[in-house]
Order: structure tokens, then sequence, then C-alpha cells
């Protein structure tokens, strides 16, 4: 049994994401300066009427610019923090991954497409007990919602006493849908296999009010419920070992 990791393209987005931060961050005290500069060599060199006129537009061009830089750092902060919160998760899952390698052919980040349909799994493990999919979450807080809602709500509280509501997408259709595509690409060699679907919420400081009736999905808070599935495990059918061959040569094709 082996770990196949395929490159997560995030870890790009992420540097560069914290570079651009860092310019739009410098720019507004390098326009200062600048502004400061022009203002004192106009003052000097110009007569007090045109002086005053050319530091007031440029006061007014240097405010504006001041003000999307500003913007723009805020909503690459929030990228940021997002992408970095998903990296935490998928190291929490690598973590787990490499209790089980000797179980499991395990692959991590794996790339699927069937036609037009595309998406990432983030794992998933292949052994005699049958082939699991996981979707790691990193969200904290209390989440709450159903299967068939499209969004779940998600409540965050602090310290001070302070609240923030915010939803999410709902993490069983998107893992129902990854799930979907997989078979489809099994099915097309000839494969008809049964795929159990987990969400992992690794954030230690998670609560969760759902109400669940799928039979094929299943949400674990913490790593210790995650754990507790894996040992618990078994479909169905379990696998031959001509299945898990045929099963590891397509999904090696994918990573």
């Amino acid at each position: 049994m082996k770990i196949y990791k395929s490159r997560n393209p995030n870890k790009f987005k992420i540097g560069a994401l914290f570079v651009m931060q860092v310019i739009f961050g410098a720019l507004p005290a390098v326009l200062f300066i600048l502004f400061a500069f022009d203002k004192m060599h106009a003052a000097a060199d110009s007569p007090e009427g045109a002086a005053g006129f050319s530091n007031y537009i440029g006061a007014y061009v240097s405010a504006a610019a001041i003000v999307l830089c500003a913007l723009a750092y805020f909503i690459l902060g929030r990228r940021y923090n997002v992408l970095l919160s998903g990296i935490k998760g998928e190291k929490s899952l690598e973590k787990i991954a490499r209790r089980h390698k000797n179980e499991y052919d395990i692959f991590l980040n794996c790339p699927i497409q069937y036609k037009k349909n595309r998406s990432e799994i983030d794992m998933i493990m292949l052994g005699k007990k049958g082939l699991i999919i996981v979707e790691v979450k990193n969200h904290s807080g209390t989440i709450s919602g159903s299967d068939s809602d499209e969004k779940w709500s998600q409540y965050k509280h602090y310290r001070d006493g302070k609240t923030t509501e915010g939803e999410m997408k709902n993490p069983i259709k998107q893992i129902t849908r990854q799930r979907d595509i997989l078979k489809s690409i099994l099915h097309a060699q000839g494969i008809d296999i049964w795929i159990d679907s987990v969400v992992y919420f690794s954030n230690p400081i998670i609560r969760l009010k759902l109400s669940l009736k799928s039979k094929s999905s299943y949400v674990c808070a913490g790593e210790k419920e995650l754990e507790e599935f894996i040992a618990g495990y078994s479909s169905p059918k379990q696998l031959s070992s001509e299945d898990i061959k045929k099963i590891r040569d397509i999904l090696r094709s994918l990573v």
C-alpha cells in the first residue's frame, strides 16, 4: 500500500497572495511619501494659485489610490485566509493518511474529470474493506444544516461574547457530486462498486448541529471521529485483489 499525492495548486496561490498583500500594504505609504515630496516641490516652484490647484488634484488622486489599495488588501487577505485554512485542514488529513498507509492505497488532492464534470477529491482510500472519499473542511464554530440545504449556517463565538454568522456551501452536496464523477470514471472502465463519502471537519473548535438522512455520506467532527470511522469501516461488499489493482491503476493515472 502507498500514498499518492498530487501537486496542490493552492500552495502557489497562497504564496502569490502573500506577495500581493505585501505590495498593496506598502503601496499607500509609498504614495503618501510621493505626494508629500510632490507637494513640497510644487510649493517651491509654482505660483500660489497653481500650486493650490495642483495640490488639490494630487491629494484627490492619492486618496483614491490609497482607498483602492486598502480595498485590494482586504479582499486579498480574506482569500489568503480561506486558502490557508484549507491547507491546514489538508495537513491534518495527510497526518491521518500516514497512519493508514499499510491498510489502504491513499490518494491525496486527486483531480477527477468525467466529460465536462471535474472536481478534486481531498483523499481517496482504497483497500480490501472498500473505497472511501474524504472532503476536509477547516471551519470553526457551530455548523448547522441538512442534506437538502444549499448552504449551511456557521456561527462563530468569541471570548468577548460576540457572535458572527456566516454561510458555507453544503459539503454533502459537494462530496456527492465528487462521488458521482468518480463512479462514472470507474463505470466507464467496467467497474461498479460502492463508494462511501465522509466530510471531515478538522478544526478542533467545531460543533455540529446537522440533520442528515443520507446513508452513504458521513460527517466527522475532529480527528478522533474520523479515526473511529476508518477503524470500524467496511463496505457492503469487500474488494478483491484484482478489483483493487484495477482501481489503483485508474486512480494513479489521475494524479
